[in-house]
Order: structure tokens, then sequence, then C-alpha cells
């Protein structure tokens, strides 16, 4: 134990040693210090070690590399000599210590690849590790999962305590130093928990009990003298420390104003799910900022501010009593959005319709009459959308485009026309519930935008009909060559083409296929446009080809089986139209 704190203490001086490292110019920093850089640079001194003790050292980093699995069979002959080469350059200031894949790997940089779980041994360039000084002086530690993680806690736990509790710098240089550190850390604790979407607000560590307890007549002087006044009667760290929290304040008042003005994830993509799980989220958020700022060291440096005078502090004390609002708006908004997400659980689409889905506009306009939040129109439009936004999702997963594309067109066919109905049936239904608003909130008007509502299932629809063409073009055009009437050579080879350029262009539509039942992606618009201009071009090609072949007719029997074996082409209406002007021939 005696020796685990002697450990604790060397690597606390190390730390120190980092923070209190001199700058002077005649050590590292300046105009002047170039040329002993240069110096040091152009020398290259390394240390001479003996087997014995450089064997010794690497034993040293092999014992303080803790990671998950790593065995001694690990460590192979390429990792020595890199550990080997970084006791003899005292250049080199960092190494790592990781795992790629199943190998273990040494670095003497930080790992480019986005490795999440790394052993780093740092040191003062130049600084030569001994037998007797590597574990006083070694700074080491291991960075995981989050490494900008690992940074604020390391900063939190242990930088900012030992420049807190050192009393080596003169005010000044102490007052910039924290003013610093706290803006660092500000920027950082946000960055690091907005990724994990969570409001964290930065605390300093700052001992404020005196300066938190002024007495009650300085504050009445205070009262009777001006700004000036307030900066001779305090004493400069006092003064120092206020401006620091006044910083720190008016960040956490910028924070407080975001969460309480986000919006999360755009409207349009939302299921009922979805914005469920969205407000379950801002709860949760709101929550843990609502307890943060109940904080008694938050308190605590309200009340030094407040004898301060500080402006910020009713601002914050407001958005407090706004972020106690957000909380019972969110409480509230759960409570309704759980009784919608139930009835939404029994929406089979396609398959099942009408009964659920007149369940769930009946629930929506009882959450419009009832709920604080959701009566006005823009936020019940919402949920409309919502409602929208799912059907089309069950309809998408109900729709095996790839299927369809690869050859069951009919029966792909009678799916997409299955899931038209689907969509067709919900506006239908929606009509009919909205008639009643009036009936049930006569004091309000339903004034949703009807388009917005309906705006991904018209696009739905679309895609559905777009499909079905493609198909109806498969069937036209796929596997002509089989046609009873192609029996010349040159009919034969025309045939051919046109069959080859079909599944071309029907190649291209399958590589995209995931995009066009996505009515989020107008991409899809573009492809369309181009398979319809080329079917066009085929659809020309054909009325060649059906000319062709009934210029090769010699009698009506001829005629009337040509007819027969060209009956694919009546998909299209234009080829439907030839058809019917060669059919009056062969009567005629």
């Amino acid at each position: 134990m005696e020796k685990t704190k002697k450990t604790e203490k060397s690597v606390l001086d190390s730390h120190r040693d980092f923070l209190d490292m001199d700058t002077d110019e005649e050590d590292f920093g300046g105009q002047e210090s170039l040329e002993t850089k240069e110096e040091l640079s152009s020398e290259t001194i390394k240390p001479i070690f003996n087997k014995q003790d450089l064997d010794k050292l690497i034993c040293f980093v092999k014992d303080l590399a803790i990671l998950p699995f790593i065995k001694d069979s690990d460590w192979k002959e390429e990792c020595c000599m890199l550990i080997r080469e970084y006791f003899e350059n005292p250049a080199c200031t960092l190494l790592c210590i990781y795992f790629q894949v199943d190998t273990l790997k040494v670095q003497l940089s930080i790992p480019e690849n986005n490795q999440s779980d790394f052993i780093y041994f740092l040191r003062i360039p130049w600084h030569v590790f001994t037998i007797d000084n590597f574990h006083a002086t070694v700074v080491f530690g291991n960075i995981n999962r989050n490494a900008m993680m690992c940074v604020l806690k390391v900063m939190e736990n242990m930088y900012i305590t030992i420049a807190r509790d050192s009393d080596e710098w003169p005010e000044i240089i102490r007052n910039d130093l924290f003013f610093n550190l706290h803006n660092f850390l500000m920027y950082l604790t946000e960055w690091v928990y907005k990724s994990i979407n969570l409001t964290k607000l930065y605390i300093p560590e700052d001992n404020i009990a005196d300066t938190a307890t002024l007495s009650i007549d300085k504050r009445l002087n205070l009262l009777e003298t001006n700004m000036q006044h307030i900066s001779n009667e305090m004493r400069e760290s006092e003064k120092a420390l206020i401006d620091r929290f006044e910083g720190i304040v008016r960040y956490w008042i910028k924070q407080i104003r975001e969460i309480l003005a986000s919006t999360s994830m755009c409207k349009s993509e939302r299921t009922i799910y979805n914005e469920s799980q969205r407000w379950i989220a801002r709860y949760f958020n709101l929550n843990c900022l609502y307890d943060q700022v109940s904080n008694t060291k938050i308190q605590s440096i309200l009340h030094l501010l407040e004898n301060a005078y500080s402006p910020s502090v009713d601002s914050l004390r407001l958005l407090i009593l706004q972020l106690h609002e957000g909380l019972e708006q969110a409480a509230s908004n759960i409570t309704y959005l759980n009784v919608l997400s139930e009835a939404c659980n029994d929406l089979k689409c396609p398959d099942e319709i009408e009964k659920p889905v007149t369940r769930i506009l009946f629930l929506i306009l009882f959450i419009w009459t009832e709920s604080p939040f959701y009566n006005i129109s823009s936020n019940i439009e919402i949920l409309c959308e919502a409602i929208s936004t799912q059907i089309v999702y069950q309809c998408k997963n109900y729709v095996n485009v790839q299927e369809i594309l690869e050859g069951n067109a009919e029966n792909g066919i009678n799916i997409l026309q299955k899931c038209i109905c689907c969509c067709q049936t919900y506006k239908t239904i929606y009509n009919k519930v909205i008639k009643i608003t009036a009936l049930i909130k006569s004091n309000s008007v339903w004034d949703v935008n009807r388009q917005l509502v309906f705006n991904h299932i018209d696009t739905f629809i679309q895609r559905c009909h777009d499909v079905i063409e493609i198909c109806n073009s498969s069937v036209v055009f796929g596997s002509i060559i089989n046609m009873k009437m192609v029996v010349l050579s040159h009919l034969y080879i025309y045939c051919c083409r046109i069959e080859n350029l079909f599944y071309e262009s029907l190649d291209k539509i399958k590589k995209i296929r995931d995009d066009i039942l996505d009515v989020t992606k107008s991409s899809w618009l573009e492809n369309m446009l181009k398979f319809r201009n080329f079917i066009m071009e085929l659809e020309n090609m054909v009325k060649n080809l059906i000319d062709c072949i009934f210029k090769e007719i010699k009698n009506v029997e001829e005629g009337i089986e040509a007819i027969y074996a060209l009956q694919r082409f009546k998909y299209k209406e234009s080829l439907r139209n030839i058809l019917s002007r060669k059919w009056v021939q062969v009567r005629e």
C-alpha cells in the first residue's frame, strides 16, 4: 500500500511538472530558443543503455500495459523493437499500445485508425528514462471507448485538482490559467455529452465558500456605491473568480436555451413511435438538466453572483422556470403518445387498415381536444403526418422490389395495387373523421394542412404506379424473341436488339431499387423520367417491328395469328392503337 501511494505521488508530481513546465525563451519558447532546438535536433542526443537495463525498462512497459485479454505471447519482437526505440530516442514523446483485431501493435504516435482502446506512455521531450526514474517521471494511462471522455475525466479529476491546489503561481498567472482551463472544459464537456444526446453543464471545482458568503453589511455597502467601488473593495482573486463564474453562467444560459428550442429530428421522418421516443429522450434530458441546476454548487455560484449583482442570474432563473414547464409538457405528451402508440401496434398495412386507422384518428381527435400541447394545429399536424409515415413504412416493407424486378411482375403488380388501395382507404377515412371536428370542439378549427399530411402518402402511391409501369414494360419488352411470328432472321436480330436494350435499362433500375419506394429521396424522379423516355424509343422500334411483320403477311390467317402473337404489346397505349389499326386491316 505504501509503495502504491508513493507511485501515485510520483505520478501526480510528474503531472505537476507538466503544468509547471518552464516556458522561458531559454528553454522551449520564443525566438531565442530556436537555435537551441536546432542544436538538440541536429545532435540527436541518444542515451546508451546496456541490454539488461533496456530489457528491464521494456518489462516496466509490459507490466503497466493493461488491455483486455492481453497475453505474454502477444508481445512480438516487432513490438519490443518499437518500445526499445522509444527509450533509446528521447525525441519520441509518445508510445501507444493497442490491439488491431487480434494483433498487438505498438506505435510512436496516436493511432490513426480511430482506435477506441489503447495505452499511452508520455514524457517531456528529451527526457531520458532510467530504471531509477521511470516510475517517478512517466505519465501513462489508457484511452477506451470515447477518447474525448477520457480526456475530460483526466482534466477534471487530475489536472484541475493539481492546478487548484498549487500555490506556486503569481495571482495574475493563476487567474489566466483558470480562465483558460474553465473555457476549455466548458466546450469539451458540452461536446462530449452532446454526442450521447445529453446536455451537461460544466461545474467548476473552485473553492467559493469564502467569496459566496459576503456579509450583509458589505452587500449594503455595495448598494450605496458605484461599480468602481466594487472593484476597489474586492480582492483581485475574488473579482477574477466572479468574472470566471459570470462567463460560465452565460454559457449555461446558451446551453439551456438551445435545448429548450431544439426540435430534434425532422418531423417528416417520424412515426408515432419515433415521436414518442423523441419526447421520452427530451424528458430525460430536461430532467437531468433540471437536476443539475438544482445542484448545491450551482446554487452557491448563483448566490455569489447575486451578491455581485450579476445580470445573468435573473436570466438563468427564468430559464429554470421554463425548464420546469418543459418537463411538465414532455410528461403530458408522453402520456398521450403512449395511448396512441398502443393503437398503432394494431396497424398492419396493407392487410388491416380500416378499423385500426379509424380508432387511431379518433384518438388523435381526443388528443387534439385534451392535450395542452397538441391542441395547436401545427402540433397535431405532426401526429397526422406520423400516421401517414407509419402507413408508408409498413407498405414499403410489404413490397419486395427486388423480387418484382427480377421477374415476378404479375404478382408484384397485385401487391402494389393492394398498397395503393390501402393508402386510398386511409385518405377516405381521414376525410370522413375530420368532418366531425366542428361538433367535438366548436371553439377551435381543425386547421391542419391536408397537403402536408398526405405528402408521403401521395408520393408513395405515385412510386407504386412507377413500379407497376416498369412491370408492364417488362411484360411488353421482356423475352419478345420468343414470339411465334419471329421466324425471319432479320426480324429475330431486331427483336434481340430491342430485348437487350430493355434489359440494360432495367439493370440500371435494379441498381437503385432501394430508392424507388423511399419517399424521402427525390432523385428517383429523374431516373424514372429517363426510363420513360427510353421506353418511348423502344415503342418506336416495336412499331417498326410490327410494320415489318405485317409486310411479310400473305393472307388473313397469318394476319390473325400475328395479331394474337403481338397481344403482349396491348399494355402500351401507343402500341395498342397500332394493333387496332392492323386488326382492321386484316379484317378488310
